[in-house]
């Protein structure tokens, strides 16, 4: 959008590019030659002027008039080399040295990569020009008719006040971004003479790096987002008020104005600290339970499954909080909330259907409790799971889901596939053996739901104990797991063609050659009926009972 911007914009008109709020400092930067620049703090405006820099410098990489131009002006870089604009914190270097510089660098964190891709798309497509729109046109579009309103202030309060006064009439901010700025704001106005902001702005670096995680953690990390992440972090210290949960910045701007009114600007200071202390740690729970890889084996496993489940936002507190209580230091306890999370995700979530907002209040005032109430023990914080996954989904009701005829009909396909995956490893458990694919592979669409039991089969064409199909054939006993070629080729035959395969008459596979487990067993029995189907549906159900058990 903004290349189009650029390229398309009718000639000889000026578009305005917004406001951008400028804080002088006291200190101006100092040239080796004793010539002397004020030196700015950014407050708005970071983003456009840093993709404005990007720009330009890959136009000049492709054009040298335009990169004598810029040289000329000193349009991106002082005499001497340093940047006119430099991001804080932990991309300053990357910024400078690898975007505008030589050295080979890799991004580290999510914003480095934001910054990499900006700069690689407007190579791509500044290199692709034909015609009139040129590298060098494009550069003078930008420089020429973008117009920009600059707002200078005094003071890093006055500067945050301005800030969010112009963001609350434009593009709406991340909650994160807009409470690091009331933070900046609230401990400035505390402690005029100096306040924390270089310890806000490596605090925030810290969480940033951390959430790092929403685009390289595992697949399910995907589902979040910076503002849900603070969601989390406010219920785990704060516990659990729908007002407060999904509205934590005004909560926490409420309180500090309370604070900075009542006159008590030391607490205010304590608050602003307290603020992004907890918030550090609870970006790097948040990204240990969203990379589980390189935790202890016994962590990394149930983890990985849960994740793979997918349905945790309702548990992720509780996992952000055991993972601060427990972590890799008390791997076995980790573990065994985190099975705990994975049995009530199951039971309420897959197979009982819930909305995905039931039991959230409870859970996020476990995750209080796990994190803020020293009386609270490992076994009262497991107990309290099983209590609540019981309220939902109790023994009866987990069975009668289960037992559903229409199961195949109500039930997604990957949570099925699910159950039937570990089924499978039980069954591979008792012959010391594991053939099965893994997880994520059999929750891929490389696999389906198959019926042992054809749906497509003729009326006189069944089993003498079956005088109703449809009674029979979506029940969890006449469900089995599929590759898609498989269910593609063979899903319609007869039971009976299915055990074995067939060269003669080009039936290369059948239940006995599979490695699947579940499928593997179909092949010990002579025929399958409803009597077959009733006893598989009770093997199944009780190794889900016991499985995923709450005692």
């Amino acid at each position: 959008m903004f290349c189009q911007d650029i390229r398309y914009f009718p000639e000889g008109s000026t578009h305005f590019f917004g406001n951008v709020i400028l804080d002088e400092q006291n200190e101006p930067y100092e040239m080796e030659d004793g010539i002397q620049f004020k030196r700015y703090h950014v407050v708005d405006g970071q983003q456009r002027l840093t993709t404005v820099m990007l720009f330009l410098h890959a136009a000049g990489e492709l054009n040298e008039t335009v990169a004598r131009q810029l040289d000329l002006v000193d349009t991106i870089r002082l005499p001497g080399g340093r940047p006119r604009l430099l991001p804080q914190d932990q991309n300053k270097q990357f910024f400078r040295d690898h975007l505008l510089g030589d050295a080979e660098l890799s991004p580290e964190t999510p914003s480095q990569r934001r910054l990499k891709n900006a700069l690689d798309e407007f190579r791509e497509y500044l290199s692709e020009l034909e015609g009139e729109a040129t590298p060098k046109e494009m550069a003078r579009r930008l420089r020429q008719d973008f117009q920009i309103n600059i707002v200078e202030t005094k003071g890093e309060s006055e500067a945050a006040a301005i800030f969010e006064s112009l963001n609350d009439r434009g593009k709406p901010l991340s909650s994160l971004e807009k409470t690091k700025s009331l933070l900046v704001t609230m401990d400035a106005r505390a402690n005029p003479s100096g306040g924390a902001e270089q310890k806000i702005d490596d605090r925030f670096g810290d969480v940033y790096r951390k959430l790092f995680v929403l685009s390289n953690g595992h697949d399910q990390a995907a589902d979040f987002d910076e503002d849900a992440f603070q969601r989390f972090h406010w219920g785990i210290y704060d516990g659990y008020d729908s007002n407060e949960f999904f509205d934590s910045f005004g909560t926490l701007k409420q309180r500090l104005y309370e604070t900075y009114r009542s006159g008590a600007y030391e607490d205010l200071r304590d608050e602003v600290d307290e603020y992004t202390l907890r918030l550090r740690e609870a970006a790097d729970a948040f990204e240990k339970v969203l990379r589980p890889t390189g935790r202890p084996d016994s962590v990394e496993q149930s983890l990985t499954k849960l994740l793979e489940l997918g349905r945790v936002a309702n548990v992720l507190p509780v996992l952000m909080a055991a993972q601060l209580q427990y972590g890799d230091d008390d791997p076995d306890r980790m573990r065994a909330i985190v099975e705990a999370c994975e049995t009530l995700a199951f039971r309420v979530y897959s197979i009982d259907r819930r909305r995905s907002n039931t039991g959230r209040s409870r859970l996020v005032s476990l995750a209080h409790s796990i994190r803020h109430d020293d009386s609270y023990s490992f076994q009262d914080a497991l107990d309290r799971l099983f209590q609540i996954t019981q309220h939902y989904a109790d023994d009866d009701r987990f069975e009668r889901d289960l037992r559903d005829e229409e199961f195949y009909e109500t039930i997604a396909s990957r949570d099925i596939r699910y159950l039937l995956y570990h089924y499978g490893k039980d069954v591979d458990a008792t012959v010391s053996e594991d053939s099965s694919p893994p997880l994520s592979e059999i929750l891929s669409s490389k696999f389906q739901v198959e019926h042992v039991l054809a749906q497509s089969r003729n009326a006189t064409d069944l089993p003498d104990d079956i005088d109703v199909f449809e009674k029979h054939v979506h029940r969890l006993g006449n469900l089995t797991v599929a590759n898609k070629y498989w269910n593609q080729t063979y899903s319609d035959l007869p039971f009976e063609q299915k055990r074995q395969p067939d060269p003669e008459s080009g039936r290369e596979e059948g239940y006995s050659t599979s490695n699947l487990r579940v499928q593997w067993t179909l092949s010990k029995q002579e025929r399958f009926g409803a009597a077959e189907i009733d006893a598989r549906e009770n093997e199944i159900v009780d190794f889900a009972l016991e499985h995923w058990n709450v005692e």
